[in-house]
C-alpha cells in the first residue's frame, strides 16, 4: 500500500469531504481492484475510509446491500457514508487477515445467525452482484429453479456468449441441468446468504470477526454459502464444526451437494480469470455426476 498526498480527483474529495465531515489529508492505493480502484483513505482527525471508484460494476446495489445487512442483521458491516452508481465511502476496518480458531469459530456463529433470516421466496428484492458479475435474483417459490436458471444456466450461458465456455461442455452443463433433482433436493426454508464468502471478504484482527465486506446478497439454500470458501480453504474444520453446531447440515452436502454448489464460483472464475484451470474442475465435477 502506497501512501500518496491526495490523489482522489476534486469530485471525490468533495464527496469524501461532504459525507464524512471531515477533510481529506492522504490517500492510498489497494492491492485488489478487480472490480473497482480502491483507496484507503486519511482524514483530519485520524479517521480512515475505504473510497471504492467503480470500474464496471453499479456501487450503489452494494451500499444498499449493507444497509440492509445494517438494518435487517446482526451481521457486522463497515459505516456506510456514501454510496452511488461509480463511488462507495465506507468505515476503514483494521484488519490483519488471519482467522486463527477462535475468530472462525465466531465467523460460524455470524454466518448461522444470517442464515436464520428467511423468506417466503428465493432471490432477492433487486439484482445483485458477485465480484462485479450481475446476479440475477429473480423471485421463486422453489429453489431447484431458481438456482438452474438464475445460477447455474446464467453464468454458464454468459460464458458461452463470451468466449469463455466450450459449447461441448455448455452442452454438458445443459444435460446435467436437466437431471437437477437426481442430485439436490429442496431445502426446508430460504436464507438470507452472504453470497461471496471467501478470505478477503472477512476481515479479522487479533482472533475476532471485525465486518464482512462485498455482499452478494440473495435467499438461497444456505449451504451454498460455503462454495467459495471451500474451494479457497478460506476456512478450516472448526468453523465447519461450530456451524454445523449450531445448524446441522443436510445428509448429502459435503458427499455431493458441496461439488454440485461449487460449479458456480468455478463459472463466475471462467468469466473472470484464464478459464483453463477452471474448465478443468468443472469437466470433473460433470463427470462425477455422469454429465
Amino acid at each position: 500500500m502506497q501512501v500518496e498526498k491526495n490523489t482522489l480527483s476534486a469530485a471525490l474529495t468533495r464527496i469524501v469531504e461532504h459525507s464524512t465531515g471531515k477533510r481529506v489529508v492522504s490517500a492510498a492505493t489497494l492491492s485488489g481492484g478487480l472490480v473497482a480502484n480502491t483507496k484507503h483513505v486519511v482524514l483530519s482527525d485520524g479517521s480512515q475510509v475505504v473510497v471504492k471508484i467503480s470500474n464496471s460494476e453499479n456501487l450503489e446495489v452494494e451500499g444498499a446491500e449493507m444497509k440492509y445487512l445494517e438494518k435487517n442483521t446482526s451481521l457486522p458491516v463497515p459505516k456506510l457514508f456514501y454510496s452511488g452508481p461509480d463511488v462507495l465511502v465506507h468505515e476503514y476496518v483494521v484488519a490483519d487477515g488471519i482467522p486463527d480458531e477462535a475468530s472462525e469459530r465466531q465467523a460460524a456463529e455470524l454466518i448461522a445467525a444470517l442464515h436464520e433470516n428467511t423468506s417466503d421466496s428465493y432471490g432477492f428484492e433487486y439484482d445483485t452482484a458477485v465480484t462485479g458479475l450481475h446476479q440475477p435474483n429473480d423471485r421463486m417459490r422453489k429453489w431447484l429453479p431458481f438456482f438452474t436458471e438464475n445460477r447455474l444456466m446464467y453464468m454458464a450461458e454468459n460464458a458461452v456468449a463470451e468466449g469463455k465456455l466450450p459449447a461441448d461442455m455448455m452442452a454438458r452443463i445443459e444435460r446435467f441441468a436437466g437431471r437437477i433433482n437426481h442430485y439436490l433436493d429442496e431445502p426446508p426454508r430460504p436464507s438470507l446468504v452472504h453470497g461471496d464468502l471467501w478470505a478477503t471478504t472477512i476481515l479479522c484482527r487479533e482472533g475476532k470477526v471485525r465486518a464482512f465486506v462485498d455482499p452478494a446478497l440473495y435467499f438461497g439454500d444456505s449451504e451454498i454459502e460455503f462454495t467459495y470458501s471451500t474451494k479457497n480453504t478460506t476456512f478450516s474444520k472448526a468453523f465447519f464444526d461450530r456451524y454445523n453446531e449450531i445448524r446441522p447440515f443436510r445428509p448429502g452436502y459435503f458427499e455431493a451437494r458441496q461439488y454440485i454448489y461449487n460449479l458456480y464460483p468455478l463459472l463466475v472464475h471462467v468469466r473472470l480469470f484464464a478459464p483453463d484451470q477452471y474448465l478443468e474442475r468443472i469437466d470433473a465435477v460433470l463427470k462425477r455426476f455422469g454429465s
